[in-house]
């Protein structure tokens, strides 16, 4: 029952239904109380713009991911200081900013609007080292000054990084697929009175694992590093440059 109404709630967010998505959590959350459920919660009223209920919710918790939602509902409600708070607690100077790429881009906007310029360039920089695919925390470097030439942030290692953050989240992936093909198949027993045929079932898999191996070639994932290139965008520095030189 518990999967039942995750998975629903989760089908209203990706529908961007969020009263349902709501109503369903808080039934989920009563029946089932935990700190997760309580975290799908707050990201319902997240994407509901319910700062406040999510701030409430998760006052006091202490998971990584119910930090960052913290954060993120102080961010929203201008509670800068409480989201610093959650994110870089002070009596815990070492501790890991929560959510990756997303807790250093989110402190670095905190630090930003507090004045410290400085700071704020050091969380968008570790940002892109862990994500080089947050183009926003380049963009704020960008307004900050303090943001390198792309070929330097966007090249070969980045590349590396990428590739090998997909090849990471490869079993993941292939095992959801795995899960969505099973259900499918008890589905389709279920409402279908014809016969299944082994040997169709096989066949179709060896195509499916056709496709899954053309998609990984297609993204440069087997076969080294990929030939993408991450910086044929115009550079928002060298548009800087230009601006200043005109108002000289």
């Amino acid at each position: 029952m518990e999967a039942m109404l995750v998975d629903c709630v989760r089908n209203s967010l990706s529908h961007f239904v969020y009263k349902n998505a709501i109503f369903m959590c808080e039934r989920l959350c009563a029946e089932f109380p935990s700190e997760v459920n309580l975290q799908l919660l707050a990201t319902s009223y997240l994407q509901n713009n319910q700062a406040y209920s999510a701030y409430h919710l998760l006052k006091g918790t202490q998971m990584a991911q119910s930090r960052y939602l913290f954060a993120l509902s102080c961010y929203q409600m201008d509670l800068l200081n409480e989201a610093e708070s959650a994110l870089s607690p002070l009596n815990e100077p070492g501790a890991e900013i929560p959510n990756g790429a997303a807790g250093h881009y989110l402190l670095g906007l905190i630090y930003k609007y507090t004045d410290r310029r400085k700071n704020a360039a050091q969380q968008f920089k570790q940002s892109l080292t862990l994500d080089p695919l947050l183009w926003a925390a380049y963009e704020e470097l960008c307004i900050l000054g303090a943001a390198e030439e792309p070929s330097a942030v966007f090249g070969e290692a980045a590349a590396l990084s990428i590739q090998k953050q997909y090849m990471q989240q490869l079993p993941s992936s292939l095992g959801l697929n795995t899960y969505n093909d099973e259900r499918n198949t008890t589905s389709a027993k279920n409402t279908s009175s014809e016969d299944y045929s082994p040997r169709q079932s096989k066949h179709t898999q060896g195509h499916g694992l056709k496709d899954i191996s053309g998609n990984f070639h297609s993204h440069g994932l087997n076969g080294g590093v990929s030939n993408m290139s991450f910086y044929n965008t115009p550079s928002p520095v060298a548009a800087q440059h230009r601006t200043c030189r005109l108002k000289i």
